[in-house]
């Protein structure tokens, strides 16, 4: 029953909407109850007064009985009650049974209203049953006052069937208007929890089918709250793993080529040899040769394995005291054949006392990825521009070329691993698109960040900053 979101939501919002307009109902009820009588009360209060005025005139002679008779039948139709004025003491109470009060008023309980009422109370009941009367009625009795003290009572009996009438009339338009109020709420929480449900619903298929690894399209949510934030993130992340996986595929087939080629070249070198193909002076060559296939086989198996330790976790820094210069000495030392061969001149601004706390080996690979893509995309002749600057909480390093500079859509993504910006390039000079995504990675390993800035035809910078 509860397996879905949208039984969820329907049913709490339902349960929780039922509750407050039934509690909002049953509180009206009571109140519109309470001020029904409330309002009897001092009706049939202001009525007695009003006829405890009407028999002292009497009293006094400014009425005649007959003015009297008239002005009573008047009251008490107008507010619809029987009226009693009782003439009676405290004394003539404590012998009830010589007490003569009519067969109207021949009722179990008016002899201690009498009482109370003699002592100056007042006295009054929302429902009692009268025999005489045969109803139920509205009971107010309160003190006869004269000039002299209290002369007796003024009873005044009201049924009750009118009051309960109305009442059930109103309750009845309450309890209605609150039904129509749970029908309408309970069709805007069905439309509101299928509008939730349904994104959701989409996204789980989705996100199955993507599982299963079949294609899903992309997610269409008319809406800017969390779900359409949500939606918007599943299709992002949707593109990321076909870019992936696009990546993964041409890494695998760059990777199988890289392999591949170097390997049957050493076979070739090799069969060469043992055939007696290759002539003994010319052996040296040749194994020079397979040499430098070896070692780029080393190259990519190493960056293949480097890029998993730390996927994995399982890179770990060992950092010092480091002397910047020194350091850069050592990685142009490293880099030096490469930019020989296509006599690039480099430029390295750098002040000898700059010193930052980092792993020597890490950082000394940072700055090879990077000039060595660098020198990759660098023309014969180019220029090479490094510069480290102290900040208060940072060092930064800038190494800036004069290559062909990067095209603004790919720059977002240079940074993605097996990403190549030009494919048949870097495919020629052996890259595997690992050198720049392994950089960003201990570079950030190491609490930093690194960025690009390029404008095609005009050079690339790269740009990363490391805590001091």
């Amino acid at each position: 029953m509860f397996k879905s979101i949208f039984a969820k939501l329907l049913i709490t919002y339902l349960a929780i909407i039922i509750s407050a307009i039934a509690v909002l109902s049953l509180v009206i009820t009571m109140i519109y109850n309470w001020y029904i009588f409330d309002q009897k009360q001092k009706k049939l209060e202001m009525t007695g007064a009003y006829v405890n005025e009407m028999v002292n005139k009497l009293e006094n002679k400014a009425i005649t009985p007959a003015e009297f008779n008239t002005s009573l039948d008047a009251i008490g139709y107008i507010s619809d009650a029987k009226i009693y004025v009782l003439r009676i003491s405290q004394k003539s109470l404590t012998d009830p049974k010589g007490l003569q009060l009519g067969a109207d008023l021949e009722q179990s309980n008016l002899i201690s209203d009498l009482c109370t009422i003699v002592n100056g109370g007042h006295i009054f009941r929302k429902k009692q049953y009268s025999p005489e009367f045969d109803t139920y009625v509205v009971f107010s009795g309160i003190p006869w006052n004269t000039d002299s003290g209290i002369a007796g009572a003024i009873l005044l009996f009201s049924p009750i069937s009118q009051i309960y009438s109305n009442l059930t009339k109103l309750n009845l338009v309450i309890w209605l208007t609150a039904l129509v109020f749970i029908l309408l709420s309970a069709m805007v929480i069905y439309l509101n929890s299928l509008r939730i449900s349904k994104p959701i619903k989409a996204i789980e298929r989705a996100a199955g089918r993507l599982a299963a690894g079949e294609n899903s399209e992309d997610l269409v949510v008319q809406s800017s709250d969390e779900i359409g934030k949500l939606a918007q993130s599943f299709n992002t992340m949707k593109q990321q793993l076909a870019n992936t996986e696009k990546m993964r595929r041409e890494f695998i087939a760059n990777v199988s080529h890289d392999l591949r080629t170097p390997l049957t070249s050493i076979h070739g070198f090799v069969s060469g040899i043992l055939d007696g193909i290759i002539k003994p002076e010319d052996y040296t060559k040749y194994l020079n040769l397979i040499k430098d296939e070896t070692l780029r086989l080393s190259r990519l198996t190493t960056e293949i394995l480097q890029l998993a330790k730390i996927q994995a976790g399982q890179l770990k820094l060992c950092p010092e005291k480091l002397n910047v210069k020194h350091l850069m000495d050592s990685v142009l030392s490293s880099t030096r054949v490469l930019i020989e061969e296509k006599s690039i001149n480099v430029t390295v601004a750098c002040d000898p006392t700059i010193t930052i706390h980092a792993d020597r080996d890490k950082l000394k690979q940072i700055l090879i990825n990077i000039i060595d893509n660098a020198v990759k995309y660098s023309g014969q002749g180019g220029e090479l521009f490094i510069k480290v600057s102290p900040k208060p909480a940072t060092t930064e390093f800038k190494i800036k070329d004069t290559g062909t500079g990067i095209p603004a859509a790919e720059l977002p993504f240079i940074f993605e691993k097996f990403y190549r910006v030009d494919k048949s390039r870097q495919a020629a000079t052996g890259g595997t698109g690992l050198g720049l995504n392994i950089a960003k990675s201990l570079v950030e390993l190491h609490g930093g960040e690194i960025w690009v800035e390029s404008e095609l035809g005009a050079g690339t910078e790269v740009i990363f900053e490391l805590p001091a």
